[in-house]
């Protein structure tokens, strides 16, 4: 059925390109491609091999009275195998109905503040650190946003899709309703936001920023949500005869999404980032030690693959310290991300420098090394370290 959804709005993309020059139609035509040269681990739970990683995608978006498509074709060869792909990231209608901003369709909605983490980024999460991010995919909804002097009102029925792997594969979408309300008061900023959805029940939180004087900024944000799915490990199957996992997917009640971060310029065109979030929905720390004592001993390989399972949530653990540092300059842009895990200093080290000399066509390349020791639940997974490079090409 997605497939047939998929292929239906790709054919609107290509319609809507195909109107006369006099017409108000706009579009977007970008060309991406990421190379990976991935060097394995030495964990035991994923057996992987050096190998190296091609991605290339062609995004088209276009605009059209109110209409918006937009659509990416990517290819990706890993490990010899190789996939192409379909999605349709946004499809939706944009009206006024009296005072009230109207979309309906397929849709990108993000309320959050934070840069590591965004807990508000609550209906289509994304991977803000992810070495490499596609177009973020949106979701279906009808929303609808009442302006006011000082802020707005939004209401929203939508389906969500967590960021959580049962067997390797995203779980299904749910559907619920909610809503937000937005205030800007001079120098700060702050938003309630309430949902229920069918399978995670209530959600409620919210978000503020503040500035102080000219070089600094500080944000939050909090979402509690009733239930939640997580990946619980159990070392006593493993000591039995049952054919039960030694990881499997439960029902959680009540977990909390919290981030605190400040946003600080310097003088001399350099900005840093530091935030701490916290995150309920992921595997305690206990858990962590566990399973890694378990996978280091004498059990068999579809054991190991079974363990997999437990790297099914957003944030492999709950707490987490970000450093992120990048330059201003307008045609070399240095940056340098760190995130630890103070609970087992699992570490992230991701430098990183791009080129915008070229009109339309910018040039990354960086590296990412996972380190902590082979205790840390960083050096468990499949890669340690990734060499990378990418490039745009816009049409």
């Amino acid at each position: 059925m997605q497939k047939r959804i998929n292929h239906y709005l790709l054919s609107t993309i290509l319609t809507l390109l195909s109107y006369p020059a006099n017409a108000t139609v706009e579009f977007d035509t970008t060309l991406r491609m990421n190379i990976q040269d991935l060097s394995a681990s030495n964990g035991q739970i994923f057996d992987e091999k050096d190998t190296t990683s091609w991605f290339t995608a062609l995004d088209v978006s276009s605009e059209f009275n109110g209409i918006r498509v937009a659509a990416t074709a990517n290819w990706m060869k890993i490990a010899g195998g190789s996939e192409l792909n379909v999605q349709v990231s946004e499809a939706y209608y944009d009206f006024t109905l009296g005072d009230w901003f109207a979309s309906v369709g397929k849709k990108k909605l993000d309320w959050d503040v934070g840069y590591g983490f965004r807990p508000l980024d609550m209906f289509s999460p994304t991977d803000s650190l992810a070495v490499y991010t596609a177009v973020p995919p949106g979701a279906w909804m009808v929303v609808g946003d009442y302006f006011t002097e000082t802020g707005s009102v939004s209401l929203v029925c939508n389906e969500t899709t967590p960021d959580y792997l049962e067997k390797g594969v995203k779980v299904a979408a749910s559907a619920g309703c909610g809503g937000r309300y937005y205030r800007y008061f001079e120098s700060f900023e702050a938003q309630a936001v309430a949902h229920y959805d069918e399978k995670l029940g209530v959600r409620v939180g919210g978000s503020a920023v503040t500035v102080i004087g000219d070089s600094m900024e500080i944000h939050s944000s909090l979402l509690w949500q009733q239930r939640h799915r997580m990946p619980i490990f159990d070392p006593r199957i493993l000591q039995s005869d049952s054919f039960i996992p030694s990881v499997q997917t439960q029902w959680q009640r009540g977990s909390l999404q919290a981030l605190m971060g400040i946003n600080y310029s310097f003088r001399f065109g350099m900005t840093l980032i530091a935030e701490y979030w916290y995150d309920g929905r992921s595997p305690s720390n206990t858990q962590w030690r566990d399973l890694i004592r378990a996978a280091d001993g004498n059990i068999e390989s579809h054991q190991l693959h079974v363990m997999r399972g437990h790297f099914a949530t957003q944030n492999l653990f709950r707490d987490n310290l970000l450093l992120h540092l990048r330059t201003s300059s307008t045609t070399w842009q240095p940056t340098l991300t760190w995130v630890v895990n103070p609970s087992d200093n699992s570490m992230l080290i991701d430098g990183k420098l791009c080129y915008s000399g070229f009109k339309n066509s910018p040039l990354c390349g960086g590296i990412r090394q996972y380190v902590g020791g082979n205790e840390s639940i960083y050096e468990q997974l499949s890669f340690d370290k990734t060499w990378y490079f990418s490039t745009e090409l816009k049409f």
